[in-house]
This record gives C-alpha cells, structure tokens and sequence, in this order.
C-alpha cells in the first residue's frame, strides 16, 4: 500500500488498484493501458477534448490508452473518494481475443475517432463484478494470479455485453499515430515520463523521437525537459508561488534536485528569487 497524508493506493499485481483520498486531489497522469474504472464513493471530474465527464458514487467508465487525463477526485455526500482502477494491458487482450475468437468490426474501429472517456451503463452485471473485487481487497489472504486473471478476462466480457461499441477500441493493437511533437512536449514536460515513453506516446520510435526532437529543440529531451521545467517553476515563483509549492507542478521529483538544477541554471538558489 502506498500512504501520502490521507491518499492510499492499494495494488494487486500492478493491475487491479484501490484508491482512497480524504481531500480534493488533482491528478494529471498519463493513460498508458486501458483502464476501468468504478466509483465507490465520493466524486470524480474527467478532463476530455469535448468537456469536463462528471462520475458520481455508482458510475463507471473505461479510459482509452495512449493518452493523457486530467483528473480531480474528491469526497462528496460525508464520503471520501474510493474507487477501483482495472489495467487492461494489450498482451493480456490480444490473448483473450485469440483464445475466444472474438471478431472486431473494422468499419467501426477506425482510429480516427478522437474519444478517450466512455460512461458505461448502470447495470448489475457492472455492480455485481466491483462488488466481487471489494472482497479482494478486504480478504486476508493475496488472491492468485490465476484468479486475478480470471477476473480480469470476466471484465473484458461484460463490458463487451453492456456496450458492444467498445469492442474496436477494447482490441485496437495499433501503435499510437505520430503526432505534432512541440505541442505535445508543451503539454506534457511536466509528465513522469521517460524518454522512451514520450517516444511512444507521440508514435515515435526512439531513434525517431531522438532525431525529431533535435530537429525542432536543439537539444536532447532530457536537457530539454529540465530546462522547461526549470522556466515554468521561475513563471511561478516570480507569480508569488514558493519553491516548496512548485517544483512537484514543474515535473520536478524531488526539492534537493530542483534547487540544485535551478542555481545551476540561473546562478542563484530558488530561495532568493525574489529577495530584494
């Protein structure tokens, strides 16, 4: 279990997680397998290209892989946040499709189709399989993979009854499309993301990404990064923010890097920015 203030984080075999937040928290992540996700309590806002995707305690949505979400999760009605996630990763899927023949209607699968956040219905099929997992979570003794495995495959088929449009995007194998790289390194520097990781999320190879990447920054990603990290936490210090506050917003992991990193870059430490 992972424990920061009053967070938790439960995980099974990095796929099955629990989540427990007892204030208001901004979570801004990249998706990279799909997800299913099922509120228990509380409140959660989904950021999409078309608006903010509200889930109240009981819904349930699947998240597409490949690409990044903004999300606010808070207590609401006397109830703090609790919600299972399900990664769904592509070995897994692709063994599920071959093992039950399932057939994915090309014309309905073009990956054309920009939408990332899908609401599924309420349905007792989708109750009673969270229910199940909650006995998981509470039970002394560690499920085996076998059984986590059986229930993931369980998962895969209800929501291929409740919402059969889903079964393109379920068993879409494709790489990513190679996408504008400076607009997507503007949106994302702050990510915890490796090299190799931005590489695949922009369709890239790595050798590609690398060769891209020089060709608009002039400069490697990793110095790059911490430059544009650097100039975003100056932007909020010079705002009124103090270094303590920001440099987690930056991208930066830890304050003892960031300080170190800043002086470097601008011959003074975060602290005496705005002394003076």
């Amino acid at each position: 279990m992972e424990l920061k203030d009053d967070i938790s984080v439960t995980s099974y075999m990095d796929t099955f997680f629990l989540c427990h937040v007892g204030r208001d928290k901004l979570c801004e992540k990249m998706v990279q397998e799909h997800t299913l996700f099922h509120l228990l309590s509380g409140e959660m806002d989904v950021q999409t290209p078309e608006g903010i995707v509200r889930l109240k305690k009981g819904d349930t949505c699947f998240l597409r892989r490949n690409h990044r979400v903004d999300k606010e999760k808070r207590p609401a009605g006397g109830e703090p946040f609790n919600g299972i996630f399900l990664h769904l990763n592509m070995d897994f899927l692709k063994r599920v499709k071959e093992d039950s023949h399932i057939a994915v209607p090309s014309e309905t699968g073009r990956r054309t189709a920009h939408k990332n956040v899908f609401m599924l219905p309420r349905h007792p099929f989708l109750e009673g399989f969270f229910h199940s997992l909650m006995l998981y979570f509470s039970a002394d003794q560690y499920p085996s993979k076998e059984l986590l495995t059986s229930k993931l495959r369980e998962a895969v088929f209800v929501l291929l009854q409740l919402s059969p449009s889903l079964t393109p995007v379920l068993f879409d194998f494709a790489a990513p499309y190679k996408i504008d790289l400076h607009d997507f390194m503007e949106e994302n520097f702050r990510s915890d993301l490796t090299v190799e990781q931005f590489a695949h999320f922009t369709g890239r190879s790595l050798t590609g990404f690398k060769h891209d990447f020089d060709s608009i920054f002039h400069l490697s990603p990793q110095r790059w990064l911490t430059r544009r990290r650097l100039q975003e936490a100056r932007r909020l210090m010079e705002e009124g923010a103090k270094a303590n506050d920001v440099y987690m917003k930056a991208g930066f992991k830890n304050l003892s890097h960031f300080s170190t990193a800043f002086k470097k870059q601008y011959g003074i430490p975060p602290s005496q920015l705005n002394v003076g």
